[in-house]
């Protein structure tokens, strides 16, 4: 089966790093996901972090530099249920990790913020998130 970006998951990732377009388009051979948010402008930091999606204030995320160091991204069809959503996002975010060590990156992931290998241990959960390690 092949899947492809649409519209809006091709534009938010054209505001990442190159590398992250490029673990994205290999994991997308394997899953079909989407790209939920690349660069997060001042505003948005904001109210990700008044909202407390963020744990950092502007400039400090990742997602705040063009080009963006992280992304958010988010399994394609969203499951409806919250559990079966949190393990959907369990695997496109091992795939992430998977895809990028092959590729000799590495990448950090909200579900796993300590990179010990342990989900347990997650003080705070973002399973959307997606940032490269520099």
């Amino acid at each position: 089966m092949s899947y492809t970006f649409g519209k809006k998951s091709h534009r938010e990732l054209c505001t990442t790093d190159a590398r992250l377009q490029d673990i994205a388009h290999k994991v997308l051979r394997i899953k079909d996901h989407s790209i939920i948010q690349g660069h997060r402008n001042h505003a948005d930091q904001i109210i990700a972090y008044r909202d407390g999606f963020s744990k950092v204030q502007w400039p400090n995320g990742k997602h705040n530099g063009l080009p963006s160091k992280a992304m958010d991204v988010q399994t394609y069809p969203r499951p409806q249920k919250p559990s079966e959503l949190r393990e959907e996002q369990f695997y496109l975010l091992g795939l992430y990790r998977g895809v990028a060590h092959e590729m000799g990156l590495e990448v950090r992931t909200g579900a796993d913020w300590d990179n010990d290998g342990e989900v347990s241990d997650n003080g705070w959960d973002d399973l959307f998130h997606v940032e490269l390690r520099l």
